[in-house]
C-alpha cells in the first residue's frame, strides 16, 4: 500500500461513526496521481516541465544523434529560425539507458539539431497562425520570448513549453512528439489520461486524436490530446487553467485558454511530425 493509503487508514484507525469511504478515497487519490505522473513523467513529459520550470533536463540538438540523413528531400523545408541564446543546458546527471521499443517504420533520420530548428519554425507558425484572438505566448525557457523545442537525448523526443497568457489569465501549453512503437494499438481512450472522459475523434488524413480531460481543485482543468499521425509521429498536447507551486495549486483562469477543439489543431499542424 502506498503513503497516502497508510496515512489515511492511520487516520481512521479508530474512528468515529463515519460515512467517509476509506477504500474509495484511497482509489481516488491513486487514480489522481497516477493520471498526474502519465501526464509529467510517464510519457517524458516530465523533461517538458522541467523546461518549463527552468531546470537544466534537456539538451538542443545534443547526446547521440539519430542515424546520419538518408537524402530523401523534405517536405518541411526548414526556413532560417532564430533559437534563443542561453537554453542548451546539460544534463546534471547520468541518462538513463535509450528506449529500445520499436517505431512503426525506421527511426527519423534527421539530426536533433536540425529538428530542434525545423519544429521550432513550424511550432512559431502555428502558433501565429492558430491561437484565439487576444491569447498570446510566452515561453518558459529563459532568455527566450518565443517557445522553442528542445531534443531530450536519452527519449529521443522533442519537447515545447511556454505559457498562453490572455490579460491576467494564463495556462500551460505543452507539445511533446515522440515515435509510436510498431505494436502500437489502435486509437482508444486506453491511451488518454483519462479514460472516464474521453473521445476518440478521426480525421480525414488518416490521424486520430485522443482527447481527454483531467479535473483537478475544484475550477481546474486539464485538456489533453494525443496526436496519432499516419507516419508513425505521436504528439501530446497539454493545456490547463492552474499552476502547482510549493504551497498548491493556484488557479490561473476560468477556463483553459485554449479549447480541446484548438489544442488538437494545434497538435495536428502539418509541421509537427517527426518524418517530413
Amino acid at each position: 500500500m502506498d503513503e497516502i493509503g497508510k496515512e489515511l487508514r492511520a487516520v481512521v484507525a479508530d474512528p468515529p461513526p463515519t460515512r467517509i469511504d476509506v477504500d474509495g478515497l484511497i482509489r481516488a487519490e491513486g487514480r489522481r496521481r497516477r493520471q498526474r505522473t502519465w501526464v509529467w513523467s510517464g510519457t517524458g513529459a516530465a523533461a517538458a516541465a522541467a523546461a518549463v520550470l527552468g531546470v537544466p533536463a534537456l539538451v538542443v540538438g545534443g547526446g547521440a544523434p539519430w542515424p546520419a540523413p538518408a537524402g530523401l528531400p523534405s517536405a518541411f523545408p526548414s526556413p532560417e529560425v532564430s533559437l534563443c541564446a542561453g537554453v542548451s543546458p546539460k544534463p546534471s546527471g547520468p541518462q538513463p539507458p535509450l528506449q529500445s521499443y520499436g517505431t512503426v517504420r525506421v527511426r527519423p533520420t534527421e539530426p536533433p539539431v536540425d529538428g530542434v530548428s525545423r519544429l521550432t519554425g513550424a511550432l512559431r507558425e502555428a502558433l501565429r497562425d492558430r491561437l484565439p484572438a487576444g491569447v498570446r505566448v510566452e515561453s518558459a525557457q529563459p532568455g527566450c520570448t518565443e517557445p522553442q523545442f528542445q531534443f531530450h537525448p536519452s527519449y529521443r523526443e522533442y519537447e515545447a513549453g511556454g505559457w498562453l497568457r490572455q490579460g491576467e489569465h494564463r495556462g500551460l501549453l505543452l507539445l511533446q512528439l515522440r515515435p509510436t512503437a510498431r505494436d502500437q494499438m489502435p486509437p482508444s481512450c486506453e491511451h488518454a489520461v483519462n479514460p472516464q472522459d474521453c473521445t476518440v475523434v478521426g480525421h480525414p488524413d488518416g490521424t486520430a486524436t485522443v482527447r481527454s480531460t483531467l479535473p483537478g481543485e475544484p475550477g481546474q482543468r486539464q485538456l489533453t490530446v494525443l496526436v496519432l499521425r499516419p507516419d508513425g509521429t505521436a504528439v501530446l498536447g497539454v493545456t490547463n487553467n492552474f499552476q502547482d507551486g510549493p504551497e498548491g495549486s493556484t488557479t490561473t483562469a476560468p477556463e483553459p485558454l485554449l479549447t480541446m477543439d484548438q489544442l488538437d489543431e494545434l497538435a495536428r499542424s502539418p509541421g509537427l511530425t517527426l518524418y517530413p
